[in-house]
């Protein structure tokens, strides 16, 4: 996506994220309120907190989401790239989801070379790993399995793919979304409601580096998405 593309896209950004933040903001005041007065019957107090959980947590997405643009708008992508070890990136998301973020007890899997290396940035290397796995999270059962794999393709490309054993996907729709920018957002199976920009900031953060990003449904179940890196090379 080029530049002019990305600040036309500006108002619709704002506006979804604003809405976003005060439909999710408004909840979370009013059951933190009705726990502190005594509103809620103990019994449902463990439900109440975990509807204030997923409304802090569409609110972090959408502070990082803003986070990432500013990166894109201010061309700090392209200038911090560096070595990176997508190995060692990944297992900090993961230590991360599974300290605060992983209610369903999803089993997460490192299957990446340790000693491959690419030429990215680091915070959106990690950026793009959460995006991925927290989406494939909110579409896949309790204790299902999330599996982060890689490949070298062609010698001069890292390839990277997650696979989930959730609902699976819209691949029309998904593949639309790639191709044309469009917005898609549905229903997690919490009937959570995401912001839909998730993977539209995945796709312009790799456009950046010459990446790319496809996505399919997996013949038993679940989905798989797959985005490329270039390879770290020594001069």
């Amino acid at each position: 996506m080029k530049k002019g593309e990305l600040y036309e896209k500006d108002d619709r950004i704002l506006a979804d994220a604003m809405h976003t933040m005060k439909n999710r903001i408004s909840p979370i005041i009013a059951y933190s309120e009705m726990i502190q007065y005594g509103h809620v019957e103990p019994e449902k107090i463990p439900e109440v907190a975990r509807k204030i959980g997923m409304c802090a947590s569409s609110v972090n997405q959408v502070c990082s989401e803003l986070t990432d643009i500013y990166s894109i708008r201010g061309n700090l992508v392209n200038k911090t790239v560096e070595k990176v070890f997508p190995y060692e990136v990944l297992q900090e998301c993961f230590c991360t989801i599974e300290s605060n973020m992983n209610p369903k007890k999803i089993k997460l899997v490192n299957r990446l070379d340790k000693s491959a290396s690419v030429l990215f940035n680091v915070r959106m290397q990690s950026s793009i790993f959460m995006k991925l796995i927290n989406n494939s999270m909110k579409f896949s059962p309790a204790g299902s399995t999330i599996e982060v794999s890689g490949k070298i393709v062609d010698g001069n490309t890292y390839e990277i793919s997650v696979k989930d054993e959730g609902v699976g996907i819209d691949e029309a729709k998904v593949e639309d979304k790639l191709k044309n920018n469009t917005d898609y957002s549905t229903l997690s199976l919490e009937n959570e409601v995401g912001t839909g920009l998730g993977l539209l900031l995945v796709k312009i953060i790799l456009d950046k580096h010459q990446g790319t990003i496809r996505a399919y449904n997996n013949k038993n179940k679940g989905s798989t998405f797959v985005f490329t890196l270039p390879l770290y090379k020594e001069n």
